[in-house]
């Protein structure tokens, strides 16, 4: 079939051919028209040890950015749904497999320029990960050194981060890491009165005292300022109690709750 012009031969295979005809068509004649970015998942694992918030970074092994801390992840492969690529670029990377009921969709990134090598999009994730001191880290792929890294948050939401007890600068990030762990700590705060759903890095269950110390590090006070009788009418709504601290403690054991489903 003979056309006059290309806009004639696009109207012909968008509403009178078949739809295999038209994406046989479309993968031919249209679609090279178009620019192509790379699409990678970026992912900001948090955990809890030590009483202090902790945040899984990656030391780069090659360019760009090459002995730069990043966030763990990498490219999508084809066919490869976005949660499906988290969980196998943090296996590769530091050796962990994830449970995806931990992951959620952060946000997605597109500021031009963000990445040195090529347009590039990328999906971040926010992971909570329990019980982090039971879970081995190691280097592979991409990766250098992993290091848990210690995470606070000014009042304003700036995050703090420091590892062995020296301060990592957040401009020596890789990429736009800074803002991706930035946009996590903001989403942290803004839910934290209405479903505090990073309490799960402490664990199935908790104390008050534990839930107190994981607010004041992403508030930016201390945890003396979070009164523990204006704390438990604030937000105990959101935790369901279940029972008592079975393990040995000073005084009468604590009242310890889980997260209201």
């Amino acid at each position: 079939m003979e056309f006059k012009n290309y806009q004639e031969e696009k109207k012909y295979y968008e509403q009178e051919a078949s739809e295999s005809e038209f994406l046989n068509w479309y993968q031919k004649q249209d679609l090279p028209m178009y620019e192509k970015p790379s699409v990678t998942v970026d992912n900001v694992i948090l955990g809890w040890s030590e009483e202090s918030v902790k945040l899984l970074l990656i030391k780069r092994k090659a360019n760009p950015f090459k002995d730069h801390y990043a966030l763990p992840g990498g490219f999508i492969d084809k066919n490869e749904d976005t949660t499906e690529a988290v969980l196998r670029e943090v296996k590769e990377e530091v050796g962990i497999r994830l449970s995806e009921n931990y992951v959620e969709q952060l946000k997605t990134i597109a500021t031009p320029n963000r990445d040195p090598r090529s347009w590039t999009i990328t999906v971040a994730h926010l992971t909570y990960l329990p019980s982090m001191d039971d879970v081995k880290i190691t280097a592979g792929d991409d990766a250098k050194e992993a290091h848990w890294v210690t995470l606070e948050a000014t009042k304003t939401g700036t995050p703090r981060l420091s590892y062995k007890g020296k301060n990592i600068p957040l401009d020596e990030l890789a990429f736009d890491h800074k803002e991706i762990i930035r946009e996590a700590i903001i989403r942290i705060k803004n839910r934290l009165d209405y479903q505090p759903t990073v309490l799960q890095i402490l664990g199935t269950t908790f104390t008050l005292t534990e839930a107190r110390k994981v607010y004041s590090k992403f508030l930016g006070i201390s945890v003396d300022e979070l009164d523990n009788s204006n704390f438990r009418k604030t937000h105990g709504k959101f935790f369901t109690e279940v029972g008592f601290e079975t393990k040995t403690t000073k005084g009468r054991p604590r009242k310890i709750y889980k997260l209201k489903v």
